[in-house]
């Protein structure tokens, strides 16, 4: 089974929270997205390696973007509440790291898929479609 059908629901979490900010933001563009997917790649499949995660250095909408697609990983690996103040947020059942790693890898794939297709924001107009 791929990772989209069978983690489904983490794919729709990370994407909520990006649409989420694109709605607020509606010049963000699909690279945003692309960097900071490609960010966290970078960091949990350090942790799977043991080894240190380089430093990444981002501002506005990109270091929003990377805060709350952040936030939503931590929680869905079990870490972290969704919010501070947040204590109605549905359990999940905690997800490892490797798994994490596949579906971010996943969504980049759909970003370089959708940004092909549909110019610069083709990934966000296409994703929020289907996460309110």
């Amino acid at each position: 089974m791929r990772i989209e059908e069978e983690r489904q629901d983490v794919l729709q979490n990370i994407e909520f929270a990006v649409a989420r900010l694109y709605r607020l933001n509606p010049a963000m563009t699909d690279y945003a997205v692309l960097r900071t997917y490609e960010s966290l790649v970078q960091l949990y499949s350090a942790e799977v390696t043991g080894r240190p995660a380089k430093a990444v250095t981002v501002e506005g909408v990109e270091a929003d973007l990377l805060r709350d697609a952040k936030r939503m990983c931590e929680w869905r690996l079990g870490r972290a509440p969704l919010a501070p103040t947040e204590d109605a947020a549905p359990e999940c059942e905690p997800l490892d790291v490797p798994t994490l790693v596949l579906c971010l890898k996943r969504l980049v794939k759909s970003v370089n898929k959708w940004t092909k297709h549909g110019g610069r924001q083709g990934y966000l107009n296409f994703m929020t479609q289907f996460v309110k």
